[in-house]
């Protein structure tokens, strides 16, 4: 099997192991798709290893290599989410709710006062490094999917198309690039106050980890 075969069928791996796992979360699968995950796991780094790696071949790999490593991030966080919960069994949540002090009425604030603001209930979905629309097309498409699941699970209506999504995407990549020198754009996706919400701020270079 040739490299661009291995890269084009690593592609297609990731995919296909990302939707095990969004069927394990949504309750599809009895079991986490883990030896799936360490088998690929195994093959990335693998593949990292090859040094007669083309410019291109090089280029799609460090794409597939990011991609790989954000699902591996979001994906190990809810499961740590999952496995917290189920230690703590629903009847013992209870009772320390029962047991737990009712907290202090709050006085009311004097005229003019703004009340202060709850702590944001902040949650991260997914993350895409984008350095420019055309060069991370494939990183963008997957970002997007992201973006998608987390509204309908959220309940938040008709989303807006692929196109709409890029071009503002594109946008935030133009005016961060105006007031911050750098190569890539990190992209963050969080369940905030029960929306979802879209975060963008420049890469450091020693965050790529090039």
């Amino acid at each position: 099997m040739s490299l661009d075969e291995d890269l084009s069928r690593l592609e297609k791996r990731i995919v296909q192991l990302r939707i095990q796992f969004d069927l394990f979360f949504s309750g599809g699968l009895p079991k986490p798709p883990l030896d799936l995950r360490d088998d690929l796991d195994r093959d990335v780094k693998r593949l990292g290893a090859t040094r007669e790696m083309k410019l291109a071949q090089r280029f799609l790999y460090n794409t597939l290599l990011n991609r790989w490593n954000i699902f591996t991030e979001l994906w190990n966080k809810r499961l740590q989410t999952r496995e917290e919960g189920v230690r703590t069994p629903a009847l013992a949540r209870r009772r320390a709710a029962q047991s737990a002090p009712s907290p202090p009425v709050a006085s009311p604030a004097p005229p003019g006062a703004s009340a202060p603001r709850a702590a944001a209930q902040r949650r991260l979905l997914a993350r895409a490094s984008i350095r420019s629309i055309g060069d991370s097309d494939g990183d963008l498409k997957a970002f997007y999917q992201s973006f998608l699941e987390a509204r309908q699970e959220n309940g938040e209506g008709k989303a807006p198309s692929f196109e709409r999504f890029r071009k503002e995407i594109e946008r935030h990549v133009e005016t961060i690039r105006q007031h911050a020198s750098c190569e890539r754009v990190d992209f963050r996706l969080y369940l905030e106050n029960n929306k979802v919400a879209l975060k963008a701020r420049p890469l450091k270079e020693e965050e790529t980890g090039t």
